[in-house]
């Protein structure tokens, strides 16, 4: 051990020895090194490219790439006018290739394409060391100075990784954040289009938990939140696991447009699990996002302190006389104020003739301001995306005439379309086209419905359909005036839109939307995390965004076990810091499930404060194994969940030195565990380690000593929130 420790000081040593003059190897050159802190990179040159042949975790002495690597970048072009393609990687294909290495900084260009039809095409890529944090900080810059050919899509980063062992997992931005294990000796695959409701954020992970940790935060710190393809995919034969960012090229199909890779791409040395992951990149998004709202001591000061302090969420439809009175029901079944998000409240069927959702049901308006007075906060439907093909019943009544100009367009220019499960009357599906963000028309539509239903409705919300749910589309219409295809237009567009409604809207209202694709979070007050519904899911958003838009709602299905599906639904909301429920108001007339679920929302209701001023810390573990428990959550047909059966979650306001630690047995069965302390994310000493103990059940309170650290036993379907200050 001593020898190897010797060896790689030695070596680091030598290196920075070298780096105090460039470097350059020519095509066919030696190898060389690059370092940035624990990280070292090792890459040579062939005879026509580049390749990347090690990334190791110096300190673990852990290589982190395959032994089969994959070539550094890809870059698919297509000849103006046409469908003909072709292609060029990092590692291969090229005349003319160097590596230029300086302090801190590493160089390699490509030139020279040996492929005769792509003169003109160059490329060059940047790695800044940081070592502080063990990091590689990556730009690249495609040229084309062709006449007829153009960029299309270019990936990069893209990497094959080492298999790391039987505590190795890997990370993924599926809705709140997913985990996989041991997926190099299965087969495993994601792939998500970015910014949407299924890759919700900019990063990946891979990584060993524990003993030994090791592993690496692959990520695209873009503050403009362009659109990307996140992908991962296993290759349980040879241990591999590839991870790559593809991004569609701005101005795809027009010749000479060469592409420019914004903001950074990062390799940083991880060492932790998901947690510490996502905390790398709440470090940047604090800083740098577009979208990252202003915070104060009581969180975000533009959305409504009712909206801020809510804690559960009835959702049904139709007319005034058929949703009221059970939501009113509900409301005073909780006894707390509600959110009620109101479907159909419209004279046109649900997903058909949109935009023309007016006039209201008779009776809406004032049904509205009768349940606000009540405490019950009224959010209708609108959809912010699509328009019906044929918006009177079967008729062709403004789409083309209005709005097949603004709509998305293909490259062939045909609009896009979508179909759902809404019919017109004779029986064919109605056809809804995606609108393009970036036109006055759309914008201005979207605008005058919302204000219409805050200021004529007296509507406490208004919820804009599939805005962070639905990724963008590849514009390719010209007349618009945004780059074609890729690029971070589409979020302007909306940004835009939202701007212009944010300003206008009456004060105390809110604007909401689907899912929870993060570049829109400043510009809505809630996001409806509805899809939250995979095994293995962790809350890596939560953890990035706790505090600066309120999280609200999941899908309660049925099935033989929903009610055990239920409280783990409920229960997984709690420790997320979600809004709850997003559940038809007729679960009072349930028992015990309305018991379970009110007794959560008392729970959070006693320290909501945490959820919307405060920020999510590492969850509670345990030095034991906990049980597990599985129920069908109907997600799709027969959707099978698997969690512990005790849930855990942490949130701090460390302004005011308060950290609450949230706990809920959702079994059958008592459970009796020891809750590990957990210092260096939790921020207090052992000393202080003696939380005052609110059980969800009733409204008892206790001082416990001792409680972390020793065998405590959680009652079944029963919930405690532990708090403690300093």
């Amino acid at each position: 051990m001593t020898r190897r420790i010797f060896r790689i000081l030695a070596g680091q040593v030598l290196l920075l020895a070298l780096a105090a003059a460039p470097a350059v190897f020519a095509a066919g050159g030696q190898e060389i090194q690059f370092i940035a802190g624990d990280l070292q990179l090792t890459a040579h040159q062939s005879a026509t490219g580049i390749v990347l042949d090690h990334l190791l975790d110096l300190k673990q002495n852990q290589e982190l790439l395959a032994r089969k690597p994959l070539p550094l970048f890809g870059i698919e072009l297509r000849k103006a006018g046409s469908k003909i393609e072709e292609s060029l990687v990092a590692n291969t294909g090229w005349g003319e290739c160097s590596v230029e290495r300086q302090a801190g900084r590493l160089e390699m260009h490509w030139s020279e394409p040996a492929n005769p039809s792509l003169p003109g095409v160059s490329v060059v890529a940047l790695a800044a060391a940081h070592p502080g944090d063990s990091a590689l900080h990556w730009h690249l810059h495609v040229e084309d100075r062709s006449t007829n050919w153009s960029v299309w899509h270019v990936v990069f980063p893209q990497l094959a990784l080492a298999d790391l062992g039987t505590n190795g997992a890997v990370f993924f931005p599926r809705g709140p954040g997913g985990v996989e294990r041991n997926v190099w000796n299965r087969r495993f695959s994601y792939r998500g289009t970015y910014p949407g409701g299924w890759c919700a954020m900019q990063f990946m992970a891979a990584y060993r938990d524990g003993e030994h940790s090791t592993g690496l935060y692959v990520a695209m710190h873009d503050p403009w939140g362009s659109t990307k393809d996140l992908a991962l995919k296993s290759d349980p034969a040879s241990h591999i696991l590839r991870l790559s960012f593809g991004h569609p090229a701005p101005n795809m199909g027009v010749a000479g447009n060469g592409f420019a890779l914004e903001g950074e791409a990062v390799w940083q040395l991880l060492r932790g699990n998901w947690f510490d992951a996502a905390m790398i990149y709440k470090h940047w998004a604090r800083q740098h996002a577009k979208w990252w709202p202003r915070l104060g001591p009581d969180g975000r000061a533009d959305t409504p302190l009712w909206m801020r302090e809510l804690n559960a969420w009835a959702m049904t439809g139709g007319a005034p006389s058929d949703c009221v009175p059970a939501v009113e029901r509900f409301r005073q079944y909780l006894g707390v104020p509600i959110g009620f998000h109101w479907y159909r409240w419209h004279h046109n069927p649900f997903d058909n003739d949109y935009p023309h959702y007016f006039p209201a049901r008779p009776g809406f308006a004032a049904a509205a301001t009768e349940l606000k007075s009540d405490g019950v906060y009224v959010m209708p439907y609108i959809n912010g995306r699509l328009w019906d093909t044929h918006d009177r019943g079967t008729e062709d009544y403004e789409f083309t005439r209005l709005a097949l100009a603004a709509a998305t367009k293909q490259p062939n220019g045909l609009p896009y379309i979508e179909t759902y499960a809404s019919k017109e009357t004779n029986g064919q599906p109605v056809r809804l086209a995606v609108m393009c963000p970036s036109t006055p028309l759309w914008q201005n539509t979207v605008s005058n419905i919302v204000l219409r239903l805050l200021r004529q409705y007296r509507t406490s919300a208004v919820y804009i359909d599939q805005v962070a749910a639905a990724p963008p589309k590849l514009c390719m219409d010209p007349a618009h005036g945004h780059p074609l295809g890729g690029g971070h237009w589409w979020n302007q567009g909306y940004w835009t839109m939202l701007d212009a409604i944010r300003r206008a809207k009456p004060r105390d209202t809110a604007l909401t939307t689907e899912c929870n694709g993060e570049p829109f979070i400043r510009w809505f007050d809630g996001y409806l995390t509805w899809h939250w519904q995979f095994d293995g899911q962790v809350p890596a958003f939560p953890a990035v965004y706790g505090g600066t838009i309120q999280m609200f709602g999941r899908a309660y299905r049925g099935g033989a076990t929903k009610d055990l599906a239920l409280r783990m639904k409920a229960a997984q909301q709690l420790v997320f810091g979600e809004q709850l429920g997003w559940l038809d108001p007729g679960i009072v007339k349930e028992k015990e499930n309305a018991a379970f679920f009110r007794q959560m929302v008392q729970l959070r209701a006693k320290f909501n404060r945490y959820f919307y001023a405060g920020e999510m810390t590492h969850p509670p573990r345990f030095e034991e194994p906990v049980p597990r428990v599985k129920a069908d959550w109907q997600w799709s047909g027969t959707w099978w969940v698997t969690t512990d059966a005790v849930l855990t979650g942490a949130w701090k306001l460390p302004a005011e030195h308060r950290l609450l630690l949230l706990f809920v047995n959702v079994s059958d069965e008592p459970v009796t565990v020891t809750v590990r302390p957990d210092e260096a994310d939790w921020g207090l000493a052992a000393s202080a380690f003696h939380p005052r103990v609110t059980f969800g059940s009733s409204q008892e309170k206790t001082t416990a000593t001792g409680r972390i650290g020793t065998p405590v036993t959680f009652a079944p379907r029963q919930g405690q929130a532990w708090e403690m200050r300093w």
